[in-house]
């Protein structure tokens, strides 16, 4: 007879496995690669770790960085460290060594653990333990033996809700990266949030594909399912045939990947003969996403919800339900139970249906700050918790939200306001484009014009003529491009967002 798991000290994020497992201990948390691991495993596993830490030093209030691609170590480290009250400061790794460096230094972390080598990257004094996910450290710390050789006591470190839980850093698209701090509470909550407007069921199989460093790479299907008991598949072949592959040996029945990683599944060679009949939903946001992607699944038979959210919101704020799914394409839908919003014109004035305003955020899900970073704190976050997205939005007759652009992005023309975005999603509508980006430019003139940057999908013939007349026809005058440039790709960061500072050299270069 299996031994009866401890009991939790706390209800903080890092008891959630505890506690599955002392209500279903051979259900499957996780699938790695293919080898099912179960609750009861899992929790084990995680409290060794744990006990690991806080033999290398690891204490309440203290940061272990983790550095590398997905893996299943990732989730084993989330909750330790939410056992031993410390946090869990993931960082890209696709970022640049001396990035890396830049924001292990404002973590300062005791401990890093890194899955794959990255002997480039400057580290800070502050960390005393390297850990080596599948590769031996210099100082010969293996993520496995810490692991194994670590006792299975239990972990009685009191952790409270408003304790630190998730260190994670903003892309850094619009300024330096910054620190987003995320309690137990904002975490939870979060779950909670997606339960009152998600189909999520305890006995859904997700898979594990957006990067772990962005906090919806867990934060949308991950720890959801999770915490209601389902199993969470990481795949060892990361690849779009990899990915189809594990979706059908393992009946996934929910997914989440931004639109970038949805179209590239299904361009893959697999995905004519991809059994997809399990899946029944796939969230998808962080940028507009295509109607003929959304037919595209759906002629698989799957639905892709679009929704919109960001890390200081842990991350959801908006989701559209199944039945608008086509009917409204761009959308990204209403608030979940427990989030507030607000559409707001600059004099801080409510916006009206179809004006377009700054959207504001307020929920128990909202971070408790940035890190170190008391003046952008008071600069995102009212006194009555309103967090200030930066994102332009605005509401239709319905009550369903339009993410239009940066509020930054803003540009002017003949004196009225023209938002990239806006163009960008018509100009989307067209069958011969993949991907755009839209910029103003000088002329020489009397006024600047709009400029497209087209990537044209996969055959297509479609000429810069044709492209700039239907803009005219769909357009009002001052919002239709002047010009059109073809590019292979567009430059977008590491974690996709469109980078519009680069836009105008491509117009330059090709003109």
């Amino acid at each position: 007879m299996a031994a009866t798991p401890p009991v939790p000290t706390g209800l903080g994020v890092g008891s959630w496995i505890e506690r599955r497992a002392r209500i279903a201990p051979e259900r499957v948390a996780l699938v790695a690669g293919d080898r099912p691991v179960s609750y009861a495993e899992l929790a084990r596993r995680v409290r060794r770790l744990a006990n690991g830490l806080r033999r290398l030093g690891v204490g309440h209030g203290d940061r272990v960085a983790w550095v590398g691609a997905n893996h299943t170590s990732f989730l084993e480290a989330l909750f330790a460290t939410g056992l031993v009250g410390a946090a869990l400061a993931p960082v890209n790794h696709r970022l640049a060594p001396g990035e890396i460096g830049a924001v292990l230094a404002d973590t300062e972390p005791c401990v890093l653990i890194e899955h794959g080598p990255a002997p480039a990257t400057p580290v800070p004094a502050s960390v005393r333990h390297r850990v080596g996910v599948a590769w031996a450290t210099g100082d010969g710390l293996d993520f496995e033996a810490l692991v194994a050789g670590s006792p299975e006591d239990p972990v009685e470190v009191p952790v409270g809700m408003d304790d630190l839980c998730l260190l994670p850093h903003t892309s850094g698209t619009t300024g330096p990266a910054k620190g987003v701090m995320l309690t137990h509470a904002n975490v939870t909550w979060n779950v909670v949030n997606f339960l009152t407007c998600a189909d999520l069921r305890g006995d859904d199989v997700t898979v594990a594909i957006a990067p772990f460093f962005r906090v919806g790479g867990t934060g949308v299907n991950v720890l959801p399912v999770l915490f209601l008991g389902g199993t969470v598949v990481v795949p060892d072949d990361p690849t779009p045939d990899g990915i189809l592959q594990a979706m059908e040996r393992q009946r996934v029945t929910v997914g989440f990947g931004n639109p970038d990683l949805l179209d590239a599944l299904a361009r893959s060679g697999r995905w004519p003969r991809a059994d997809l009949s399990s899946l029944r939903f796939a969230v998808t946001g962080g940028a507009p996403v295509p109607e003929r992607l959304l037919r595209t699944w759906l002629d698989r038979g799957v639905t892709l919800l679009q929704g919109y959210g960001l890390s200081e919101a842990a991350p959801l704020v908006l989701l559209l339900d199944p039945a608008s799914a086509l009917g409204k394409v761009g959308a990204a839908g209403r608030p979940p139970l427990l989030v507030d919003i607000r559409i707001v014109h600059p004099d801080g004035t409510v916006a009206g249906p179809g004006e377009t305003g700054e959207l504001l955020v307020r929920g128990p899900n909202v971070m408790a700050g940035y890190w170190n970073r008391p003046q952008a704190t008071r600069e995102a976050l009212s006194a009555d918790g309103w967090l200030r997205t930066g994102d332009a939005a605005r509401r239709d007759d319905d009550g369903d939200v339009w993410i239009v652009d940066r509020v930054a992005d803003r540009l002017l023309v003949d004196g009225r306001p023209v938002y990239p975005g806006d163009v960008e999603r018509v100009l989307s509508g067209h069958p011969s484009v993949a991907d755009v980006g839209v910029v103003q430019v000088a002329t020489g003139g009397a006024r600047d014009t709009l400029a497209a940057v087209v990537v044209l999908a996969a055959g297509s013939t479609a000429t810069g003529a044709e492209l700039l007349a239907f803009g005219r026809r769909h357009l009002a005058a001052d919002r239709a491009p002047a010009s059109v440039t073809f590019v292979d790709r567009l430059p977008r960061n590491s974690v996709g967002k469109l980078l519009r500072a680069r836009l105008r050299a491509l117009v330059s270069a090709g003109s």
